[in-house]
């Protein structure tokens, strides 16, 4: 994807997320930020889709006369009317016109998009901020069963409690013994920290006034910037890497493409970040079907930042992983696996508990 007009997406949809979930802090929950969201996030996943099928056409050395003509301008404002507008339309106008496709697989396309980009949505609304405080040792070391019902609590306060993201936030506070406006206080300072409207030095400055105990002003600032940021950092890294695996593996899946680009070879991000067992599996060659067979399209797990990348037909004669008629030969194909494919026949890959593809 264009790398300025996706650092605006990204940019575009980060501050949506962040004022979403400030606004439940404050509990003035709306649900236009959760929609502008989800719009830039059916944008996202529909680019990263698009961009890895591009990309395998382009490394695949596939002919542009061996698939189908581009769309029309006209169809191209069509298919992206879903979006409002603001960089997710760009996005989408800028894919549907540069990749080949039919109108009706674009709009499958979209619609899928947005049914994933939904599902993260709810996942997000309901469980975000919980996830989020879960990750800060002091609240996590505060949070108990019977937060909600701490000595003190007024009946009033009790009855609001209504579901996780009050009990967290306002369970919490109430075990340090604060007293309910400088409850608020906190809350203010920590949801302008998480929509990114103060520094952290400034948010540490204004909790200290407070005279609300250290771990309140250490929680403010880690949730107000590292954790809100590593979460959706989370939810967008594996999800946009799942979406261009799927683009990538999509496209092969066309009988015309697959004369070009008869496999796929995993390709791992070779660091100290990267899962051992996935830098095993660097060089794995493997068919399409074989992809879908062992469910390992990439990503093998969370934050996981391996790909597969295309094979053409002449790497693949060139180094004997098909005949000279283009006939696959399997048996090369094993024999330069060799080891990696005991990490997959032992359930080593995909990662443990996470559900590939």
């Amino acid at each position: 994807m264009e790398g300025g007009l996706f650092t605006r997406l990204r940019a575009h949809a980060e501050a949506a997320y962040r004022r979403a979930v400030a606004a439940q802090v404050e509990q003035v929950e709306d649900n236009a930020d959760w929609d502008a969201w989800e719009q830039d996030t059916a944008a996202i996943l529909l680019g990263s889709w698009a961009s890895g099928a591009l990309l395998t056409l382009q490394t695949g050395g596939v002919p542009a006369n061996a698939v189908l003509p581009r769309v029309t301008f006209a169809i191209a404002d069509d298919v992206t009317m879903r979006w409002s507008g603001g960089p997710s339309r760009e996005v989408v106008r800028r894919f549907v016109r540069l990749l080949p496709m039919t109108r009706s697989k674009w709009e499958e396309l979209v619609q899928k998009a947005f049914e994933a980009a939904q599902e993260l949505r709810l996942d997000e609304q309901q469980n975000a901020l919980a996830r989020i405080l879960d990750r800060s040792p002091d609240l996590a070391r505060l949070l108990s069963p019977t937060a909600a019902a701490v000595d003190g609590a007024t009946e009033e306060i009790r009855k609001r409690r209504t579901g996780a993201v009050q009990a967290a936030v306002q369970g919490s506070f109430f075990v340090t013994g604060m007293s309910l406006p400088q409850i608020k206080a906190v809350q203010g300072v920590l949801a302008q920290a998480i929509r990114g409207d103060i520094t952290v030095s400034t948010a540490g400055k204004r909790v200290e006034t407070m005279g609300v105990g250290d771990f309140v002003s250490h929680t403010v600032m880690q949730t107000g910037t590292d954790l809100t940021t590593a979460r959706l950092e989370t939810v967008f890294r594996t999800n946009s890497n799942r979406a261009q695996s799927q683009g990538r593996l999509d496209i092969v899946r066309d009988e015309t493409v697959r004369q070009f680009v008869p496999l796929m070879q995993f390709r791992a991000t070779r660091d100290k970040r990267t899962r051992e067992t996935h830098k095993a599996m660097n060089g794995y060659v493997a068919t399409v079907d074989q992809i879908d067979a062992q469910g390992i399209p990439t990503p093998l797990g969370f934050n996981c930042r391996c790909s597969w990348s295309p094979v053409s037909i002449a790497t693949a004669i060139s180094n004997g992983w098909c005949k000279k008629n283009g006939d696959i030969d399997y048996d090369a194909i094993r024999n330069h696996n060799g080891d990696r494919q005991k990490l997959i026949d032992t359930g080593e890959v995909p990662d443990s508990g996470f559900i590939s593809g």
